[in-house]
């Protein structure tokens, strides 16, 4: 049951929090790219709540990540951004994003975007 409500409450915070961290200031919304955006981020926590759930008393902080994704789902640069000096939740956040398999990003998203490799960047709160 825990397992379940972490995974919940992750999806709904990180959901907004990729959405604002990925759209520029003054650009309209860009459906493509968001759909894409929220796959990305529900596929990434699907695959780091069940790591997040083992140990779920460490679970605390702030973390905003950023990647560079390339067309077919590749994460070609990983960093953490910033940090409340949770190194565990760095570590534990970095190794999912090295061994999650992201879908190929569709070509509107590209289009929507202008260039490959796509800039996203998410900001997860944990309390």
């Amino acid at each position: 049951m825990r397992h379940l409500a972490i995974a919940g409450l992750l999806i709904c915070c990180t959901s907004a929090s990729a959405q604002e961290w990925t759209r520029d200031k003054g650009v309209p919304p860009q459906p493509a790219t968001e759909a894409y955006f929220s796959q990305v981020s529900n596929t990434i926590l699907k695959t780091l709540a069940p790591q997040l759930a083992k140990h779920y008393d460490r679970l605390h902080g702030v973390l905003r990540v950023s990647l560079l994704i390339d067309r077919r789902g590749r994460i070609q640069v990983q960093k953490i951004v910033s940090s409340t000096s949770n190194r565990w939740l760095e570590d534990t956040a970095l190794h999912v994003v090295r061994t999650v398999k992201l879908p190929p990003m569709p070509k509107q998203v590209i289009i929507e975007q202008g260039h490959e490799p796509v800039h996203f960047e998410v900001q997860w709160i944990f309390k």
